[in-house]
């Protein structure tokens, strides 16, 4: 009896043993990596950040048609974080309902130098003179039509008698 009781002692134990162990298998870990972190911010011209942006992330080895090293979204302030791992520039796009901005983030053997935004024509002054140059286009197409169909009213044939 003594011998049995031993038994079936070791066997409980054996199995605690094994369900504690494969609970700890399934388990997951986090950790704070602090140090070369690439953090940037896209927005839109009126100062709203671009919130839940696709972001893709190409290295500096990347060539034109290459897979991006990471992807994701922006955050709800339009910030995006990535760890490079060679140094280079590194370029970011981040787009949004049409809308499409890219980084660049120069990267050396001592960590993140810079990050920069190539100037394009996102401009408010450019962007109102293009509005009003398309407003008097269609102005002058308008007075035009207007013009060729008046023409077209006076030049009726004459009336048969």
């Amino acid at each position: 009896m003594p011998r049995s009781l031993f038994l079936f002692a070791l066997t409980i134990i054996g199995i605690c043993a094994f369900a504690t162990k494969s609970a700890f298998a399934h388990g997951v870990t986090a950790n704070s990596i602090s140090s070369n972190t690439a953090v940037v911010q896209f927005g839109y011209a009126g100062g709203d950040p671009m919130s839940y942006a696709e972001v893709f992330v190409f290295s500096p080895e990347a060539k034109e048609g290459d897979a991006e090293f990471q992807n994701g979204r922006t955050d709800a302030k339009g910030n995006f974080a990535f760890v490079p791992s060679i140094p280079g520039t590194w370029r970011i796009t981040a787009s949004d309902m049409g809308h499409k901005a890219e980084m660049q983030v120069n990267v050396t053997e001592e960590g993140i130098m810079q990050a920069q935004a190539p100037t394009g024509l996102s401009s408010q002054p450019l962007r109102i003179a293009l509005g009003i140059s398309l407003i008097l286009n269609l102005l002058a197409a308008c007075l035009l039509l207007k013009r060729s169909s008046r023409n077209k009213m006076s030049c009726q044939p004459p009336c048969e008698q």
